[in-house]
């Protein structure tokens, strides 16, 4: 059996490695910028120490959580917070290995997209969208919603929706504001004299505008898994448990009983983060669609016209489906003019405007009922493939409008 300060120190190590993508890089260059200078060369090796010292002490209190407290609940809920700051630290890992790998495989548009992400979430608004979405997630499991003790489904279909109608308003703003701006203000003007083209700089803002909407969805959906747990608590329901197998694998390690049951608690914290998963990942298919046609208007049109344009095209794209099965003729019964002119109009726009439904959570997610395996891959799979296809579609559009704006 492992004891416990290895099993703890192993819990550290992982943390210190989920830490080095994201601040590894400013850590190094304090570490260059101390070899560098001769009067400070001794500050290295006291940082080597201070994180040596660091992991000692954090296996140290671990070691001691595990061999003082006994009670499983306890436990478990220490288990949940270790898990939601390792995903936390994930999730910061993968928006910087995305934007180092853009930089690598594309330098010039990566650029675009580095300086655009960074404008993106270092701007006030950014904020202001974050804390109006963590207030309203906050709200809403105190919410009386009449629903006969389904009320935290209304909670989950609403913080879904809560963080793509978000994400959705942040990214038209902030692409009217990036891209019209800069034509209008023949900024562009500089930026195209350098050796990047009209393609690098439209997709290079495209991606970093439609990165810190993704930095807000999956920031904020980390939060959400914590209210969705709390509301549960709160209304004293059954947490679904996670796979038998999963579960088994925890109650066959070689640990002691104190450290399976915090195991337990980070296997629940992770169970309900993936089960968020799917939701989330069509939420940003839908905040890709709509981003994309903002920043193809921006190219043409002014601020608040695009604003208004993008917020017309969103109400038609949610209500041309309805407008479709209402005009649809009724077998035997009369068709009238206006409603063959209503069916073909709604038809047109249905046909251009893209399928917001598909994006929509399913009564089938929202429940308690588990998704299989299958049928999991087989609609985000669908889903992300027509919003690819959708998004790309437009975006050629904007590189054809753009190419003959005139930026002087």
């Amino acid at each position: 059996m492992l004891s416990a300060f290895l099993v703890s120190l192993l819990l550290i190590l992982i943390q210190i490695v989920a830490l080095l993508p994201w601040a590894g890089p400013a850590l190094l260059e304090f570490a260059r910028a101390t070899r560098r200078d001769p009067k400070q060369r001794g500050l290295l090796s006291t940082y080597v120490a201070g994180v040596v010292f660091g992991i000692l002490v954090g296996a140290g209190m671990l070691t001691a959580m595990f061999t003082q407290v006994r009670d499983p609940a306890y436990l478990r809920s220490f288990g949940g917070m270790y898990a939601a700051v390792l995903q936390a630290q994930l999730i910061a890992d993968g928006f910087v290995i995305v934007l180092a790998l853009l930089q690598l495989v594309w330098p010039k548009g990566g650029a675009v997209t580095r300086a655009a992400f960074r404008e993106g979430h270092r701007q006030p608004m950014f904020w202001l969208f974050v804390l109006g979405a963590f207030a309203l997630l906050t709200m809403s499991p105190f919410i009386p919603y009449f629903t006969f003790g389904e009320d935290h489904i209304m909670v989950k279909e609403l913080g879904f929706d809560t963080l793509m109608l978000a994400a959705v308003a942040f990214g038209s703003i902030t692409a009217s504001m990036s891209i019209s701006e800069e034509i209008e203000g023949r900024t562009a003007v500089t930026l195209m004299s350098k050796p990047i083209s009209r393609r690098q700089f439209l997709l290079g803002k495209y991606f970093g505008i439609y990165l810190t909407c993704l930095v807000l969805m999956f920031g904020l959906g980390w939060y959400f898994n914590a209210v969705l747990i709390h509301k549960r608590w709160f209304d004293q329901l059954d947490f679904p448990a996670p796979p038998q197998w999963a579960m088994q694998m925890v109650g066959n390690a070689a640990v002691s009983n104190e450290i399976r049951d915090f195991l337990v608690g980070t296997l629940y914290w992770a169970y309900y983060a993936l089960d968020l998963l799917p939701d989330q990942v069509k939420s940003a298919c839908e905040v890709m669609v709509l981003v994309s046609i903002a920043v193809t208007l921006a190219t043409r049109l002014p601020m608040v016209v695009n604003l208004v344009t993008c917020l017309v095209l969103f109400f038609l794209a949610n209500l041309m489906p309805v407008l479709v099965l209402t005009t649809r003729p009724t077998p035997g019964a009369p068709v009238g003019p206006v409603q063959q002119l209503l069916g073909f109009v709604a038809s047109v726009f249905d046909a251009l405007l893209p399928s917001l439904e598909l994006f929509a959570v399913q009564p089938t997610l929202v429940g308690d009922e588990a998704l299989p395996v299958d049928a999991y891959l087989k609609l985000v799979g669908s889903v992300g493939v027509y919003g690819i296809f959708f998004t790309t579609i437009v975006l050629l559009v904007g590189l054809v409008l753009f190419e003959d704006r005139d930026l002087a």
